[in-house]
């Protein structure tokens, strides 16, 4: 019996002895996946925080350029409604026997006019480029800045084409029939083109004051009633990217 006993008391310490070994390594495999999880944490964080400092720096580039582009923006747009104004006043005044020959030269100038708006883009081309947008956590900021780039591609199209068809047609014609170099000329040495001549040019100037109407205007989508066309959608683009890139210092 009292062998018993000691055998029975024996295999108890050895039990509680493995009972106490067992709970001190899953102590121990525990502490370890306590580490590992703090420090893939502490990881992540420091991740997080140089992600944010990226945004930053990306968020002031951008700002600064888009400041830039709607100051440049504004001014071509302005040379665009001088340069309508300027085809009206033409097709309004002609065959210009009776008009200042200083409006003339001034109107014959400015309808003679072409400019196209030329963006830097280069933040917005290095965050493609490089994958870093998906730095950038503003959803519509996001957005705004991805479809800039098509954006433009709609807008300068139109822009292009009026610039084309001032250089090739507008310009070349202005130059061949109109005197306007010196304040001596008389009224009618002007013009020295006749009344064919004359319709030419005006039609010449008709198609350039239809492309800066669409530039400047545009026509409305009569099927879903969109007066945004694309010159009212890079205003709002640059509004939008220049608010939502503003520093909150």
């Amino acid at each position: 019996m009292i062998s018993f006993f000691r055998k029975f008391r024996q295999k108890l310490i050895s039990e509680n002895k493995f009972t106490r070994y067992l709970i001190y390594a899953l102590g121990e495999i525990g502490l370890v996946m306590i580490g590992i999880l703090l420090a893939l944490q502490v990881n992540n964080w420091n991740e997080d925080r140089k992600n944010i400092k990226k945004e930053e720096t990306f968020l002031r580039q951008i700002h600064i350029e888009f400041d830039e582009n709607k100051a440049q923006f504004e001014k071509i747009k302005a040379f665009h409604f001088k340069s309508l104004r300027s085809c009206e006043w033409m097709l309004s005044n002609q065959p210009f026997k009776t008009v200042s020959l200083d409006s003339l030269r001034y109107h014959s100038l400015w309808s003679r006019t072409s400019y196209t708006f030329d963006p830097s883009q280069s933040s917005i081309v290095s965050l493609v480029n490089t994958g870093a947008i998906e730095l950038i956590r503003e959803e519509e900021l996001w957005a705004a800045l991805v479809a800039w780039p098509d954006l433009m591609v709609d807008y300068l199209e139109e822009e292009k084409e009026m610039r084309a068809f001032t250089v090739n047609h507008v310009i070349p014609f202005s130059l061949d029939h109109f005197k306007l170099y010196t304040e001596e000329e008389r009224f009618d040495a002007v013009l020295n083109f006749d009344q064919k001549q004359l319709d030419k040019y005006l039609n010449l100037i008709a198609r350039k004051k239809r492309m800066l109407q669409a530039i400047l205007i545009g026509l409305a989508d009569q099927e879903h009633a969109d007066n945004r066309n694309e010159n009212s959608q890079v205003v709002e683009a640059i509004d939008l990217i220049i608010s939502k890139t503003k520093s909150k210092d």
